[in-house]
């Protein structure tokens, strides 16, 4: 659904239930999407400019434009069980397999998470409850912390 959200710093769009906003954080390029009780995610758009494109090889053509796209996560009552490429990132017992200094590390598992699109739940191995259901083994935790997502010449990456 494509979204009016009036020009301006601070301008916002809310659902009609009131839990989704959708709020600009500056006057173009930057907005914040929070799903109450669920997520709250910033995002900043930010052109990639002609010597950005030297220095980092990206062979930008002179008629086109790259931007990278920064990403900032804030998961609100996740499970100490999280599951997903970024998800497990958050287990209290994640160690990170990747091998330090690759290029673009790869941790693996697109075969459990690939979906048929963007918002779908139909991978191999999905876990999601939105009301915070949990079983005997699991312990709800209240709140993490960001999640900072950065583009770049080599793919995305991601830290807490």
């Amino acid at each position: 659904m494509e979204l009016v959200i009036p020009e301006g710093h601070s301008s916002e769009w809310n659902s009609t239930e009131g839990d989704i906003q959708v709020e600009r954080t500056s006057t173009t390029n930057s907005l914040t999407v929070t799903i109450h009780d669920l997520v709250e995610i910033s995002v900043n758009v930010i052109p990639v400019s002609e010597e950005d494109s030297k220095t980092h090889s990206y062979q930008i053509p002179t008629n086109d434009s790259f931007a990278h796209l920064e990403v900032q996560f804030r998961f609100f009552g996740l499970s100490s069980n999280v599951e997903g490429i970024l998800g497990r990132t958050y287990r209290p017992d994640f160690e990170n397999p990747a091998k330090p200094g690759v290029a673009m590390p790869v941790v693996g598992g697109d075969d459990k998470y690939k979906t048929s699109s963007l918002l779908a739940t139909d991978c191999a191995f999905c876990m999601f409850s939105p009301y915070n259901i949990k079983d005997e083994h699991d312990l709800l935790m209240t709140e993490y912390g960001m999640l900072d997502c950065k583009g770049g010449g080599n793919g995305i990456t991601c830290k807490k």
